[in-house]
């Protein structure tokens, strides 16, 4: 197994939850992006945010650079759908700040539920708000789930079998090289 860091920015617990179910998966430890560094002995960061403006919420952009030289999986929550492109989008607003020679290996997005401060400035904002048109903050509550937990831990297996078939690749190449 490689190693693994993990390193997550949560407000609401959500983030948190699923860097946890993957940090069970991977053998790991979550913890979060206040005062965290790159570990020398990491090959694979994970990388967990909520969405700001479209984007890693600013801990997360402001750590995402201080990577190098790793394989970096992403992973996000928000009340958006996963298949939205809000939430594509800022997957590659989130690889765009990574800093040197990064490799991103896979990308995970789970819904998470809004606040209940959020929720009450949804329901009272008028019919033609297309925040309130998209109703992702309805449809976010209770998430993530159980079934979200063990997506999440089946999605890190899933990049460190990955991981291992590209270290294989790679090392094919070398030996038809050498």
């Amino acid at each position: 197994m490689h190693k693994w860091q993990i390193v997550y920015s949560s407000v609401t617990g959500n983030t948190r939850k699923i860097a946890e179910a993957m940090a069970a998966e991977a053998a790991a430890v979550a913890e979060a992006v206040e005062g965290a560094a790159q570990r020398d002995d990491a090959q694979i960061v994970a990388v967990g945010y909520w969405l700001w403006r479209g984007g890693p919420d600013p801990k997360m952009a402001a750590f995402l650079p201080k990577l190098h030289d790793v394989d970096v999986v992403l992973f996000e929550t928000h009340a958006a759908d996963v298949r939205s492109e809000h939430a594509v989008t800022a997957f590659a607003r989130a690889a765009y700040l990574l800093g040197e020679n990064c490799r991103v290996l896979g990308t995970f997005g789970c819904q998470g539920q809004v606040s209940a401060a959020i929720r009450a400035k949804h329901e009272k904002m008028a019919a033609n708000d297309p925040h309130a048109k998209a109703g992702g903050w309805k449809t976010s509550l209770g998430h993530p789930d159980e079934t979200d937990l063990a997506e999440a831990a089946a999605f890190a297996r899933k990049m460190e079998e990955k991981r291992t078939r590209l270290d294989a690749f790679a090392a094919r190449m070398a030996a038809k090289r050498g």
